[in-house]
């Protein structure tokens, strides 16, 4: 059973409620599951049955107030639980992986690290369609999702650029390198200037969160880290500000020849 929430709480995603519906779209579609709202008063073995569920499937889940739950679906027969769901399926690492064509050929790929603000995560997809981005990778614990606000800010970008879910950033950014991929990652306060480094064919631009930008095991994991000069008193850019420069300046280098000069020296 599904509706849209008519409630205040945050996120307009659609949801699945009720213990039947929600097992059994952890059951077969999990990739779609932005998160799963359990309900404080639930009882404790289908509560923790419910959690076990969600920590296998790799899903978030949260237990709540049951006002909460009454909130977003006032009158509806919910049973203590409700899954968020997401317009946008997440796709495995091992199968994007595997569908990049061609293998080694130029391909820019944007990570970001922790992301929290839709909006960021919405203008990240629109700019990752216009410079050709060949995917979006997302953590996805402490992390925005693809939600319906996502949607609505890229202008439906994030429904045309395959959006892969992973538990383990630095892990996947190892896989990348095993494939070929430099990963570069920005950072306002340190590294060389961007367009002065000679940014690799097959790139992982990373972007941190909005308030600590990387962690230091996902900037640890980059092969290089770069910098947008500046000349203001702002301090730093907004972190899809940042993206849209850093993908700007990849097609830029591929377009005019110099790309992938640092790799090769």
């Amino acid at each position: 059973m599904s509706v849209n929430p008519t409630g205040k709480d945050p996120g307009s995603e659609d949801l699945v409620f009720g213990k039947n519906a929600v097992k059994a779209v952890l059951d077969s579609l999990p990739e779609h599951c932005s998160v799963v709202l359990v309900s404080e008063k639930m009882a404790t073995n289908e509560r923790e049955q419910f959690l076990e569920t969600c920590k296998r499937a790799g899903v978030r889940w949260q237990l709540v107030h049951p006002s909460r739950i009454d909130r977003i679906c006032p009158g509806g027969r919910h049973q203590g639980i409700i899954a968020k769901m997401l317009p946008v399926a997440l796709t495995d690492l091992e199968s994007f992986l595997k569908g990049l064509d061609p293998v080694w050929g130029p391909s820019l790929i944007v990570l970001v690290d922790h992301l929290q603000d839709p909006q960021n995560l919405g203008a990240i997809a629109r700019s990752a369609e216009v410079f050709g981005a060949d995917g979006m990778i997302v953590p996805r614990r402490r992390s925005v999702l693809p939600t319906s606000t996502v949607m609505r800010t890229s202008s439906g970008a994030i429904a045309r650029v395959p959006v892969v879910g992973v538990v383990n950033v630095v892990r996947a950014l190892e896989e990348f390198k095993g494939n070929g991929f430099w990963v570069v990652g920005l950072d306002h306060s340190k590294g060389k200037i961007l367009w002065e480094c000679g940014l690799p064919e097959r790139m992982v631009l990373v972007v941190g969160s909005e308030d600590r930008g990387m962690s230091r095991l996902t900037s640890e994991t980059c092969d290089l880290l770069a910098k947008v000069p500046m000349r203001g008193r702002t301090g730093s850019l907004n972190a899809s500000t940042a993206a849209a420069i850093g993908m700007y300046e990849w097609m830029r280098s591929l377009k005019a020849g110099s790309v992938g000069q640092s790799a090769k020296e």
